[in-house]
């Protein structure tokens, strides 16, 4: 079964495959332009870090261009894996009828199901896990050398641009978009359904786990005060701003009760008239609240990490449950 499995999807695996070694040579040979690049004598008064004075081509066929398509691209690897192995899983056997040879030959819809999905679902995991081999090189040798501003390797993978492409989340993300390409698969019967389904109900999530859940609620955010020496408490590490805020200040007793503190920010700050400073922060001192800015520091990357892949492990336990179910709903 596992072998008749592997011949009926063995040709999207070996395509999709394929696609990623042309990304990881593509990804190298820009890699050793910029590598070139850093050897190259800068004319005198510039800076070598710069990349227009390193001698990096330029223009939208230049290596800096290249370098940022590919980091576009890395971002949509899982979704576009996802989505060419797994709309087509089940819905592309019942366009073609293929699903009833298996039932009519004594495999369970449970069973056939199944092993289709462990072995289409597990090749895209592995495949999309060797390139991360080579991205995590692509990202500590290109990015940090010419891209980023991070003064020590691997300490800048907790901005968002770095975040989704290092670690293991491309991983998980890859089998989100599987399930959830299989489940829609499942419940239209189209593939095209369910490409589109997939595209939309994957972007969906991305952003609501990049603009809500990770910021505040995997790792609690770092809050430091505007009058503190932002630049001593977070010295040697790269951090990823979140924004201003306020809060009360810790060990003054709340006396707005369950008021949250952001709440009473915005009150003093329609009492400040004229926009009075001055005004504002006797208002917040009144009330015990300090306002300061929110970060996520490099220490926090794997609780991220880690928190991240949780929740969408646990959404393609639920997409693949609704996809058995639906499964054995059908009409032979």
């Amino acid at each position: 079964m596992i072998w008749l499995a592997w011949r009926r999807h063995r040709l999207p695996i070996i395509v999709t495959g394929g696609a990623l070694v042309v990304l990881g040579v593509w990804m190298a040979l820009v890699a050793h332009s910029f590598e070139v690049a850093l050897h190259t004598r800068a004319p005198q008064g510039c800076l070598e870090r710069l990349p227009r004075c390193n001698g990096l081509s330029h223009g939208w066929l230049g290596s800096q261009s290249q370098a940022g398509y590919i980091d576009l691209l890395l971002f949509l690897v899982p979704c576009l894996v996802g989505v060419a192995l797994g709309a087509p899983l089940v819905a592309g056997e019942l366009q073609r009828h293929t699903n009833r040879v298996a039932w009519t030959q004594g495999i369970s819809r449970s069973r056939w199901l199944v092993i289709d999905w462990l072995v289409v679902g597990l090749s895209a995991a592995v495949m999309v896990g060797l390139l991360q081999v080579v991205v995590q090189w692509w990202s500590g040798h290109v990015l940090v050398n010419f891209l980023e501003t991070a003064p020590l390797p691997g300490t800048f993978r907790i901005v968002p641009r770095l975040f989704g492409i290092t670690g293991i989340v491309p991983i998980v993300y890859t089998l989100f978009a599987f399930s959830l390409g299989a489940a829609l698969g499942a419940i239209f019967r189209r593939v095209g359904w369910a490409v589109v389904g997939t595209l939309v109900g994957y972007g969906s999530a991305t952003a609501l786990l990049v603009l809500n859940i990770r910021p505040y609620h995997l790792a609690p955010p770092v809050f430091v005060p505007s009058q503190a020496p932002i630049g001593v408490a977070f010295s040697g590490q790269t951090k990823w701003t979140l924004g201003f805020g306020y809060r009360f200040i810790p060990g003054a007793p709340n006396a707005a009760g369950t008021v949250a503190a952001n709440e009473i920010a915005q009150r003093c700050q329609r009492h400040a008239y004229g926009g009075d400073y001055s005004s504002l922060l006797r208002c917040l001192t009144a009330h015990k609240v300090e306002a300061g800015t929110l970060y996520q520091p490099t220490s926090h990357y794997w609780a991220l990490q880690w928190g991240e892949a949780g929740i969408y492990v646990i959404a393609v336990a639920v997409l693949f449950g609704l996809t058995l179910w639906a499964v054995r709903r059908w009409k032979a």
